[in-house]
């Protein structure tokens, strides 16, 4: 009786398997958050490699435009868009949200390219006492628990610090900090030398 031939080392074999798996297991989630995004945003004019992970709510009674390769990661809390009648939401490409990112839309939010928002933000351009547009521009980053109020410009390659409330315009590369915040040159930041 013959032996059955095993693979001479089963342990590269299986290391091998391991590898492959590594790098098709982020391919298949994406895949799986673009098929999810297709059908959670089927009312809405949307970009190419649209990605919703975890729980995504979507209320679109106004006009929601998205743009391209757009992340809606998933988490403890669902993320919740919401855009009411005769509204426009206007989100650029490549843009991330954090999981319990809360979007009202009454009048118009217009969000910039590349913009990174952190979990528990809140963007709503109504505070019960006025409705006035928001505007985002490119390569902003809104950190955890930011509140962006009605009426405010957040300048390109703008930061807003964490737990911040916006009630007034912030300048390109600038920093907005506090409650209400204050903004801050980011040419202030210590740098390290020839950077």
């Amino acid at each position: 009786m013959t032996a059955l031939p095993f693979p001479a080392r089963p342990a590269s074999v299986l290391a091998q398997f391991s590898e492959i798996r590594a790098q098709l297991q982020p391919r298949a989630q994406r895949a799986v958050g673009m098929v999810r995004a297709q059908w959670l945003f089927r009312s809405c004019l949307m970009g190419w490699g649209v990605s919703a992970h975890g729980h995504v709510r979507v209320n679109n009674q106004g006009s929601m435009e998205l743009g391209q390769k757009l992340t809606f990661m998933g988490g403890m809390l669902p993320t919740s868009i919401t855009c009411h009648p005769d509204a426009r939401l206007t989100l650029g490409s490549h843009c991330h949200f954090n999981y319990g990112v809360s979007l009202e839309v009454w009048d118009s939010v217009l969000i910039g390219a590349r913009c990174m928002f952190a979990s528990f933000v809140r963007i709503s351009d109504r505070d019960g006492q006025r409705t006035a547009p928001i505007i985002i521009e490119d390569d902003v980053w809104v950190a955890h628990g930011a509140i962006l109020m009605p009426g405010v410009r957040l300048g390109a390659r703008s930061v807003v610090a964490a737990g911040s409330i916006v009630t007034q315009d912030v300048p390109p590369d600038s920093l907005a900090m506090g409650n209400p915040a204050r903004n801050m040159s980011l040419d202030l930041v210590a740098r390290e030398p020839g950077s």
